[in-house]
């Protein structure tokens, strides 16, 4: 089965596909629309068709759409959310005998960083403890950069891959909820 990987940035998509091929091996990810799209971009009439166009030619069965709140989920991001929601159905729209699944991304994908320090701390060599929630985490980026300066988020495919799967799952209720949805849209079918 080929999922296909749609994000803000090629970072994105590269450090999930690694995160997600821990658990299935079995799958084939292709990144779309790599190198063409950073951030919003992701929202206009151009990347949409173009998103059209690559699934013709790679015909994924499912696409994964990641996307970043930049903020928390609560009423003073509610527009944030509104906004990424109507992305969700317009891709939706777009794609449209293709299973779309939303990764929303609580300020960044970042957060899954936090939810297994472990992986930073190997990847540094540093001794990070991390006891909270990583989806309260305001800016990860820039907190990861504040505990190790070495910090780049051009490093997170190379931590991801010290990472474990169980510890993200676990550790960060959003993910937990998209391999819920993931799993549901992919093995049911």
């Amino acid at each position: 089965m080929k999922i296909g990987l749609v994000g803000e940035a090629p970072i994105d998509t590269m450090s999930l596909k690694t995160i997600l091929l821990k658990r299935y091996s079995s799958l084939e990810f292709v990144e779309l629309l790599k190198n063409k799209i950073t951030g919003s971009s992701l929202d206009n009439k151009k990347t949409k068709t173009e998103l059209s166009i690559e699934c013709k030619f790679h015909k994924p069965d499912a696409i994964i759409l990641i996307r970043d709140l930049d903020g928390f989920q609560t009423d003073k991001y509610r527009d944030k959310q509104l906004q990424r929601k109507q992305f969700f159905k317009d891709i939706t729209k777009c794609i449209k005998k293709i299973d779309a699944i939303p990764l929303l991304n609580i300020w960044e994908l970042e957060a899954l960083i936090f939810a297994d320090i472990n992986a930073f701390n190997m990847h540094y060599g540093c001794e990070i403890v991390f006891n909270g929630n990583p989806m309260e985490v305001e800016n990860p980026k820039e907190e990861l950069f504040k505990l190790n300066q070495k910090y780049s988020s051009s490093h997170n495919e190379k931590i991801f891959q010290k990472s474990d799967f169980d510890m993200i799952y676990n550790n960060c209720s959003y993910f937990n909820d998209f391999i819920k949805k993931f799993e549901t849209t992919v093995f049911s079918n």
